[in-house]
């Protein structure tokens, strides 16, 4: 799977761009504010139709403009494609093959990405909501339908504040009820992506360490006993529901289900927040992502594209190294943002294709 030709008009700074990428590793160099991060989003957006930065729409077009335009030629299994976005202030409209795509399954698949920025190095110390946010975007890529559980669930959950903030009770319980069913999709498929990444997170992890420790990772449910949830998982939510509906009726939102949980982050048994050094933290999320590739891998049978954004300001020269190492083991395009060629650890090789970007324009 590969990118073969981008093109971008009126996209953020990047007003009139077309860019024809290397199969191997591109990167894309200059000083900051000038549109790496840019770039990386259009291809991020091609995949899965969202920003990564959890931009609205307006924020994606370049200030003046009616809209913008993302398009791309992709290559999977020697099938061409092509896939655009049409991106307007009040909506997307995509195209594959200069057919509408109405459809989440005709759309997703095409592209599939791995994302890794700096944010994601903190979140194993920062707030659960980074974690949930990590968790949903690893889940989609490939539970496709995991996307359509998720944004039923949201459905339903804004549906039940708007009750709760309206002081009115009657009807609660059938909006309880429906998020309860709802709610146990996404847990499930959530718990499903943990349990297959987690011997391929340790291998990785100890290749990166070269020691003996262990990690591990593990969804955790807010306020759900867990014997309980093994029994049957929607009444394990509705009781946990009931158990809070005081409290639910003085803060007037919900405060039980997937919207409140958390992704655990071990080290040794231990909390890797409190207990993981930074060189420990590091490896924890570079060894999660090389596991995350690995599990693409096997569900497409084909490696994903990788995008790294401006990482070598979080990763000291050996873990870039093990990252790149990695990486030049797999049939796998990569795409690159730094502020100068030097801070890739890729040494000598013909697999680099470089490009210096300034004021939204590639200059070489």
């Amino acid at each position: 799977m590969r990118l073969i030709k981008l093109k971008l008009a009126s996209f953020r700074n990047l007003k009139n761009l077309e860019l024809t990428p290397g199969d191997k590793f591109n990167v894309f160099y200059g000083n900051n504010g000038q549109g790496k991060t840019n770039l990386l989003e259009s291809i991020y957006l091609l995949a899965t139709m969202k920003s990564f930065k959890q931009a609205k729409n307006s924020e994606l077009i370049t200030f003046g403009s009616e809209f913008a335009l993302v398009k791309g030629a992709v290559e999977r299994d020697r099938v061409r494609r092509e896939i655009s976005l049409l991106l307007e202030k009040q909506g997307k409209k995509a195209k594959i093959d200069d057919k509408l795509a109405t459809r989440v399954d005709d759309f997703f698949g095409n592209l599939n990405v791995v994302l890794f920025t700096p944010e994601e190095i903190a979140m194993v110390r920062g707030g659960p909501e980074l974690r949930r946010r990590y968790l949903d975007r690893a889940v989609f890529t490939c539970d496709i339908g995991y996307l359509t559980a998720y944004h039923a669930y949201v459905k339903i959950l804004k549906q039940r504040n708007a009750l709760l903030k309206s002081g009115e009770a009657f009807g609660l319980d059938t909006w309880t009820e429906q998020l309860a069913q709802a709610a146990v999709q996404v847990v499930e498929r959530r718990s499903a992506w943990i349990g297959e990444i987690e011997k391929l997170l340790q291998r990785f992890y100890s290749e990166i360490s070269g020691n003996d420790e262990t990690v591990q990772i593990e969804y955790r449910q807010h306020a759900v006993d867990q014997k309980n949830w093994e029994k049957d998982p929607r009444q394990a939510l509705l009781d946990a529901l009931k158990a809070h509906e005081a409290e639910e009726r003085r803060r007037c939102t919900t405060v039980v289900g997937p919207h409140r949980d958390d992704l655990h982050f071990g080290l040794n048994g231990r909390a890797a927040r409190h207990f993981a050094s930074q060189g420990q933290q590091r490896s924890y999320v570079l060894a999660l992502k090389m596991a995350e590739i690995e599990y693409i891998a096997r569900c497409f049978e084909a490696p994903p594209v990788l995008l790294l954004d401006d990482m070598t300001s979080e990763l000291d020269r050996e873990r870039n190294e093990n990252l790149m190492e990695f990486l030049k083991k797999r049939q796998m395009q990569v795409f690159i943002t730094t502020t100068a060629l030097d801070n890739v650890a890729l040494g000598a090789t013909d697999q680099v294709s470089a490009f210096r970007i300034s004021a939204g324009k590639i200059t070489n």
